[in-house]
């Protein structure tokens, strides 16, 4: 049995509300058609907003894997990609990012900043 099922099958997992709070889109994502390739954004909208892509992953190991599939399923990729090409999303990316919670957790941790070099 799955530590997340409940006993009662009619109940959602013990853990499912947490995940679709922090995760909404992972819910309802088609994963079949997404790859983690699909996430390359994710990267870039970190450097943007000061974070450390590698020191997040190392730091968050599992939130970022599934900050990589909420950013695959994303339906906001074209709105992402313009903000990232014109220095917009640190300004923009609340609006529509559904990693923007996390993001913001981060930019609040000193650990995960990029450095000045």
């Amino acid at each position: 049995m799955d530590i997340l099922q409940s006993a009662d099958p009619n109940q959602p997992p013990a853990g499912d509300h947490a995940a679709k709070a922090v995760f909404p889109s992972l819910s309802t994502a088609p994963f079949a058609e997404f790859e983690l390739r699909d996430a390359a954004e994710m990267s870039e909208m970190m450097k943007a907003l000061n974070i450390d892509p590698v020191e997040a992953e190392f730091q968050y190991r599992r939130l970022y894997y599934g900050m990589e599939a909420n950013c695959a399923g994303c339906r906001d990729k074209k709105r992402c990609r313009t903000d990232l090409a014109h220095g917009q999303a640190s300004e923009n990316f609340r609006d529509y990012c559904e990693n923007e919670t996390l993001l913001n957790e981060m930019r609040a941790d000193p650990d995960v900043l990029l450095q000045d070099v």
